[in-house]
Formats: structure tokens, sequence, C-alpha cells
């Protein structure tokens, strides 16, 4: 049996390779390798291909920018001033590797950011014509927020909703590509064999958050709390050594798992040559001396803090992610017990319904009388957050709404003087 499994372009306005790995995708081959198959694997988004004739530049810590090509822009965004793009491997070196392989069984495709779509859909619409025959199966962040849509538009087969452990054996035993096995699957680790060069590794010692952020979509993605065994990412780490000096972890609540600790001690005692990263916010709450000094020493390159915003109110009716005092706290334990100040970075949310614009600048100049990093973090409605239904839009409105540039900035009014303001503001350190 033979599989092949695709993460498809990226169409938008700017894309950034920040540690981005389709971890769910690899986690399925992880999967189907288990059970016997032969994996072809195409990621359009890895910068370091074989197949590229030059890669990109790449920064210290192993990311960096997409090729891309400038693409018509759909009639949604035509008040938008900037270029639209597929960013990606070039199209034609896509049907140039599918002629190349063997006649898959099955394909599986991810998706990610909702109004990433156009490029999902190019890709289904090439693979239904070179592969008439083999059914394919679409999963993801797309598919499980907007399933009624991929089904509608998307022309995959069938849709795949939710986390891939789950239900991944019994539907493919379902359409007969394998026998009934009681083969017991636990936290399944991705598996980065199929990457022949890597800038980076991707962890995740976790899946899901035990919190409830207004904004966030994660406890629909991902109902539970999952944590994975210190054993299993050891071994991720084991083999990444070697092969990459920069390794990032993804999980939403990394902090809040309680083994994290422990594998901290367990990293130093190995003495891993590697540069590590939190990628996604931490919770700030959780940043004590301990956990401070254990990053430290096990050789944290990059924290990235959640702040989100300032203003009180809007902490507390978000869901309590973060309060400013929590954040000033856990930047001055960071900077006490090691940390450059140079080295922190903070995540600020702009564009929930009915924010001001002072508790951004506000919140901006903070970050910058404590020396840190800010970035602004542009809203994106996303189907099935309380946030989004405060919007106009609708479950059936088409998710090229959803991207955060076009909504934030100029939907349903442009702002360029706001928008000038706040990067003038994020420009000054002081």
């Amino acid at each position: 049996m033979r599989a092949l499994l695709v993460n498809p372009w990226v169409y938008d306005f700017k894309a950034f390779d920040f540690w981005n790995k389709p971890v769910g995708l690899l986690i399925i081959a992880s999967i189907l390798k288990k059970l016997g198959f032969e994996i072809d694997f195409i990621d359009c988004m890895d910068r370091a291909s074989p197949y590229f004739k030059t890669n990109t530049k790449t920064d210290i810590w192993g990311r960096g920018k997409y090729i891309h090509e400038v693409v018509k822009k759909p009639e949604i965004f035509k008040k938008i001033p900037r270029y639209y793009k597929r960013y990606g491997m070039p199209r034609k070196l896509f049907l140039r590797i599918i002629n190349e392989i063997d006649e898959p069984d099955i394909i599986f495709i991810t998706s990610t950011m909702t109004y990433w779509y156009p490029g999902l859909f190019e890709a289904i619409k090439i693979l239904k014509e070179k592969f008439p025959k083999t059914k394919i199966i679409l999963g993801g962040i797309y598919a499980t927020l907007c399933e009624k849509h991929a089904k509608e538009y998307s022309g995959a087969d069938i849709i795949f909703t939710g986390p891939s452990e789950k239900h991944l054996i019994k539907l493919i035993s379902d359409l007969g590509y394998i026998q009934n096995t009681k083969l017991e699957l636990d936290y399944v680790t991705p598996d980065f064999s199929f990457y022949k060069k890597l800038h980076y590794g991707v962890i995740l010692t976790s899946r899901g958050c035990p919190f409830d952020c207004t904004y966030c979509a994660t406890k629909f993605l991902c109902p539970k709390f999952l944590v994975l065994s210190n054993k299993a990412i050891i071994e991720q780490l084991n083999y990444f050594s070697g092969k990459t000096k920069n390794i990032a972890f993804f999980d939403d609540a990394l902090l809040y798992n309680k083994n994290f600790l422990k594998l901290l001690e367990e990293i130093i005692k190995r003495k891993y040559n590697i540069n590590l990263h939190a990628s996604n916010g931490l919770h700030c709450r959780y940043i004590n001396e301990k956990i401070a000094r254990l990053m430290f020493d096990a050789n944290f390159k990059t924290i990235y803090l959640s702040l989100e915003t300032i203003n009180p109110e809007v902490q507390k009716t978000t869901g309590g992610k973060v309060y400013t005092e929590e954040f000033i706290n856990a930047v001055n334990i960071l900077i006490k017990n090691g940390f450059a100040p140079d080295a922190i970075h903070t995540y600020i949310l702009f564009g929930i319904p009915g924010q001001g614009y002072e508790e951004i600048i506000d919140s901006i100049k903070l970050c910058h009388n404590l020396g840190v990093h800010s970035h602004l973090c542009e809203f994106s409605p996303i189907p099935h957050t309380r946030e989004f239904k405060k919007t106009d839009l609708s479950e059936d409105t088409d998710p090229l709404y959803h991207n955060n540039l076009f909504y934030t900035w100029y939907y349903p009014d442009p702002k360029p003087l706001l928008y000038h303001k706040i990067k003038n503001q994020l420009s000054r350190r002081i």
C-alpha cells in the first residue's frame, strides 16, 4: 500500500517560516508507517527542499523567508494595496514531483489557516487530475473549523476533522485499505525522517490547552489536554541532535505540562549542543525562579510571552490568560536568571472587536520600558470562538474574511493612519 502526504502552499499577503512544520501530517505519517504503508511526502513549504536550486536565507535560529510568486488577488481583497502571493515551491516543481512518484492508493492533505484554503484547493485540483482514481482525505485546522465549506468547495473525497490518532485507523480500515486492526496508539510522535535537511526541529510535549480564551479555537480543535511522556520527547531530541542546531517547542501551554521541569533537568544532564526556543506565547503566571533558571541552563535562546493587552477589563473578559503584573513579574524573573531582555519577545493582540487602539500603544510602551521585544498579532476572526460571534461574519462567510491583515486593517474600513501610528510605535525602543 502506498500513501501520498501533502502539505500545500500558502496564499497570503505575507508569510514567514517561523519554525513551521506540518506536525499533524507527520503524525499521520508515523501511524501509516506502523500500518505498513509506503509513503511519498511533499512539503510545499520546505525551504530546505533538495528540489530547490537555491535556498532562501536563514537566520541564526533556522527561520527565514519563503520563496513566492505573485498571483491574482481574490475580489474580496481588491482594496488591499499589497501583492497577493503563493508561498512555497514553484507550481511547476510540484507537478514534476507528482509525475515522478508511483500512483498512491490514498492521499492525505493537511490544512492550517482557514484563509489559506486557495493553495489547498489548487493542490487538490492538481492531484485529482493526476490521480483521478485515488481518494483524497483532507484534514487539519481549516478542515475542522470550516468543515461545511471544505465539504462543499475543496474537492476532497473525505473531510477528516479533529486530532488524527483517534479515528484514523478506523477510517482507513472502513475504506478497505487495511484489515481491521487492534493496533493501540497512544500519543504518536511526528516522523521527520522525510526531510533531507532540517533548518530546525519542532517538538510538542502536549496537545491542547487547559485555558479557554475567547479568541482561540484550541478547545474546539483539541478538547482534551494531552501530555506526551518525557521519554518520547527525549527520543525526538536525540533524533534532532546532530541534524540541526535549533528546536522550537510549539505547545499551546508548555509550562502547564507537569513533566516539563523534569524534562528540563534531563536536557541539562544530557548536555545537548542545541538551541531551544519557546515559540508560542508562554503563560506568564507559571514562570518562577526555578523554571526560569532551568530554561536558561537548558539553553533556551528565545522566549515568547503572551501579554495580548494591558487593559485589565479586556484581560478579564477574554479569559484571564495573563494580567499585567504577572507579565512584568515574568520578565523580571527571566532577566534575573540570565536571559537578556533582547531574548524575550512579547505577543500583543490587536483588532479584537471593540478594542481601542490606545491600549495597544500602551502595551507596546510597557514592553519598550522593560527592554523586551513586542510583536503585533493581528486579530483573526476564528470560527467556533466567542470573539467570532461578536463580528458581523457567519459560519457561512467565505474564510478569506478571516485573513488577519484584511480583517484588522481593511474590513470594514481601511485604517492606514492607525496602522502607521502603531507600526511607528513598534519601531521605537527605549
